[in-house]
């Protein structure tokens, strides 16, 4: 019996790939309908089925993905960005309704871990492992927050509380002069005086930020596939470049980030895919950044690397058995462009 999934933001890096795989399981007959805000997107080619779905305002775009289940009778819907996990998830009975599961945890959780400030408040009640951190919610406070920890660590990172992929961060370094793009990111490396006299004022309309320790590179990401709060499959990556995480991966075998990974399960009761962006402090203990709340657009980067999280996660949707999976293997994943004909 096919099994129909819904992939929403198919024009993000790495989507076409997603489908691919998942219209190529050996588990499952998967028919993929692929959405996006933009009809011109290459994915649209790669998928059984696409519709143009205008995604701006979050309550028409929900009803909408609904309405193009019931009438596909869709058995899954897969959010592959934040902001339409945050417009589904409210939603979920709706999706019930038509017979569809949505693949994202509780509204609540989701809301929390979109919010960087409310996620790092969570973690440390909880008890899972963050850098040493500071709420700033005025210009005062930011000066102040940056100040001290800055005295104590040399280097200090200050990120809006809600922003995504490295949009306002600003890292505060004592080895370096000026301003300056990081590795090809939105993500500005300067130095204190540069802070304080060019980029604080940026601040007064992100309020409130975090003020952060930073840590060491590289940067790690752990794909998490649980369910009710047990993971399934853990599978820990380390990042080629540490600011762009679509250049590639080594899988990692490393027993203390698969630790982590369970614990962040079990903690925040986690079902389906998640990311979690882990850096290491000078003493070796991994904190997490962040826990997306949807999987990693590089979670394909695992798949390549032979750890069928895809397979997985349709099974255990289906309330089928998932086997007991061995570590990862180390490797190498890196990207390639080429070229494939387009399904008409």
């Amino acid at each position: 019996m096919s099994y129909t999934m819904i992939l929403t933001s198919v024009g993000v890096e790495m989507a076409t790939d997603m489908i691919m795989r998942l219209r190529e399981s050996p588990v499952h007959d998967v028919r993929v309908i692929a959405v996006d805000r933009r009809a011109d997107v290459n994915a649209r080619h790669f998928a059984d089925v696409f519709a143009c779905v205008d995604s701006w305002d979050p309550e028409t775009f929900a009803r909408a993905v609904v309405q193009l289940a019931d009438r596909h009778h869709a058995d899954m819907v897969l959010p592959l960005v934040d902001g339409d996990v945050l417009a589904l998830a409210p939603h979920r009975n709706l999706f019930s309704d038509v017979g569809c599961l949505l693949a994202c945890n509780r509204c609540d959780l989701v809301e929390t871990l979109s919010n960087k400030l409310q996620a790092y408040e969570l973690f440390t009640r909880v008890g899972l492992p963050v850098p040493d951190w500071r709420m700033a919610d005025s210009r005062e406070h930011l000066v102040s927050a940056v100040e001290q920890m800055f005295g104590l660590y040399g280097e200090v990172v200050v990120k809006p509380a809600t922003a995504q992929s490295s949009r306002g961060v600003s890292v505060i370094r004592s080895a370096i002069h000026g301003a300056q793009e990081y590795l090809g990111s939105r993500e500005v490396h300067m130095d204190y005086d540069t802070f304080m006299m060019r980029f604080v004022d940026v601040y007064d309309a992100l309020f409130p930020v975090i003020v952060m320790k930073r840590l060491k590179e590289p940067v790690y990401d752990v794909d998490v596939l649980a369910w009710n709060g047990d993971a399934q499959c853990v599978v820990p990556r380390r990042r080629r470049n540490t600011a762009l995480p679509n250049e590639g991966h080594e899988l990692v075998d490393s027993a203390i980030l698969r630790d982590l990974g369970t614990d962040v399960a079990h903690k925040l009761g986690l079902s389906w895919l998640v990311d979690c962006d882990v850096m290491f402090d000078e003493v070796g203990t991994p904190c997490l950044l962040e826990v997306n709340p949807r999987p990693s657009l590089s979670a394909v980067v695992s798949m390549a690397g032979g750890v069928p999280l895809m397979d997985d996660l349709i099974s255990l949707a289906r309330g089928m058995e998932v086997p007991v999976r061995d570590e990862a293997k180390a490797a190498l994943v890196v990207p390639y462009r080429t070229m494939a004909t387009a399904r008409t």
